[in-house]
């Protein structure tokens, strides 16, 4: 190349052609920037979960466009364009439910990364700040399906937006104009649907953009956590004999699972009140695949296996469990057997547990591209959640409840299920020194968001304290089991 040629090449030019010469970027650069390394460990899909709540977050923006287009925000035309929405606009139904479910499964991938995050522990130095990133991303999260909720100003949805503005009431110092600038006036009206509309579509998706943007670029700037994990050793391995009788067990388990789960179905029509035969046996059908799976996959101790294993034993349990405290079971003695196979299956899970242990290859690279490698999965993963999302609409459609009737409380007022815990604490909170159980439930709530945010450095002072003791992570069991305790306890009680 002349040095004329060489004068008249832009600085940061590659050399690139054709629609690269277009825009005048490095791209060899860019390409180096975008295409980091992965540490292996990131194969194991829990451990790579935060990519799964963002591509909710892209559904959740698609169908929230699609809906405005006839969604009316209104305290007289709301509950009138929703269902508008539900049985006249061409797939409004489908749309409405994907939106619902996204938003629902958006919220259990959020708490499964910061779970995961925390049992880990990559929260410490000096990923501190992403670790805030991460609980605001939950309460943004947890905002938006408050906020969305809302808009339908049915009659359960209005009286939890009126409890929701109390609260917010019983804020020390700033609870009174924050209530007054939620509701846009002394109680919920058009005002304060006006408002809810705007935060759900505007502020608060823009808010989720910007921390989001910022948790991506400090994870870029600070790196993937990389974890090592014991060598796989052949000396360690149960002998033959044990392994044959777990796995057996684990298939004799999931197979009678599955045998009485279809004939349950299809003989004695174990359905609930909303399905039909054929919906209930395909029902059934997806849970014992998934048992089947999961013993395979926990016969070759697998631990994915053992995680597709014990969910599909929770939901069949919870269809049981559901259908027999609300008496729906048309036969309790084939409930009974279903019962004890599930029990059966849900031992040999625990014993095959025991032998579970996370290995590598010493001669695995410790790397693998973002790209294709990675992105490919994540492809894989946006595909699966495609598909569980449109069985989940098929088989639970978004419903609509009763019109909003200020005028008449509702027997039992309760919030969607990832408010049970806060919903569980205002019920116990008692009225402690002049102060009602209102802002009791109010002072814990703040309490436990300060733990959360200031934990990197909390568990700091815990290690120094008590050195290699895994406190934290006793800590953290505790309060999640007690979370769980609390939203199952508030889910059980009407």
């Amino acid at each position: 190349m002349s040095e004329a040629e060489t004068a008249k090449k832009p600085a940061g030019h590659s050399g690139a052609t054709g629609w690269e010469a277009l825009i005048p970027l490095d791209w060899d650069r860019l390409r180096r920037l975008t295409n980091e390394p992965v540490p292996r460990h990131i194969k194991r899909w829990w451990f790579s979960l935060g990519g799964t709540p963002a591509y909710l977050f892209f559904i959740q923006i698609t169908t929230g466009i699609l809906l405005t287009f006839y969604y009316q925000p209104g305290f007289a035309t709301a509950y009138d364009s929703v269902a508008r929405i539900s049985n006249e606009v061409p797939f409004g139904w489908f749309v409405r439910s994907i939106h619902k479910w996204s938003a629902n499964l958006m919220i259990v991938t959020v708490l499964l990364h910061l779970l995961r995050t925390f049992f880990t522990r990559a929260y410490r130095h000096p990923r501190q700040l992403n670790w805030i990133f991460g609980v605001t991303l939950l309460l943004l999260t947890l905002a938006l399906g408050f906020t969305g909720y809302s808009l339908i100003n049915e009659q359960l949805s209005y009286w939890g937006a009126t409890v929701a503005a109390n609260l917010t009431e019983s804020v020390p110092l700033l609870g009174k104009p924050m209530a007054l600038l939620l509701r846009g006036g002394p109680e919920i009206g058009t005002q304060t649907l006006t408002r809810l509309y705007l935060l759900h579509v505007g502020l608060l998706p823009l808010l989720m953009i910007g921390v989001l943007g910022l948790h991506l670029t400090f994870v870029r700037l600070h790196g993937v956590t990389e974890y090592e994990f014991e060598p796989a050793r052949a000396e360690a391995r149960r002998p033959f004999p044990i392994h044959l009788v777990l796995a057996g067990l684990a298939g004799a388990g999931a197979l009678l699972a599955a045998v009485v789960a279809v004939r349950g179905a299809t003989v004695f029509d174990l359905v609930g009140y909303r399905f039909l035969p054929g919906t209930s046996r395909a029902l059934f059908a997806m849970i014992a695949a998934a048992l089947a799976a999961g013993a395979a996959a926990l016969a070759r101790r697998r631990f994915a296996g053992l995680l597709v294993f014990l969910t599909a034993v929770a939901l069949a349990a919870a269809k049981v469990v559901r259908d027999l405290l609300t008496g729906e079971a048309a036969s309790p003695a084939a409930f009974g057997w279903l019962l004890a196979a599930l029990v059966a299956v849900l031992l040999a899970g625990a014993l095959c547990h025991r032998r579970f242990k996370e290995k590598e290859d010493p001669a695995e690279p410790k790397t693998f591209s973002f790209f294709p490698d990675h992105m490919l999965t994540e492809l894989m993963i946006g595909t699966g959640l495609l598909f569980l999302l449109t069985i989940l609409c098929l088989l639970f459609p978004a419903e609509l409840g009763e019109r909003a009737n200020p005028q008449v409380t509702p027997d039992h007022i309760k919030p969607e299920w990832y408010f049970y815990f806060q919903f569980r604490v205002l019920k116990l909170s008692p009225g402690l020194f002049g102060l009602t159980s209102l802002d009791v439930s109010v002072l814990l709530t703040g309490l436990i968001l300060a733990i959360l945010f200031l934990w990197p450095w909390i568990d700091g002072r815990i290690e120094r304290l008590f050195p290699k003791k895994e406190v934290p992570v006793l800590i953290g069991i505790s309060g999640f089991l007690l979370w769980l305790g609390f939203t199952v306890w508030e889910a059980m009680v009407h």
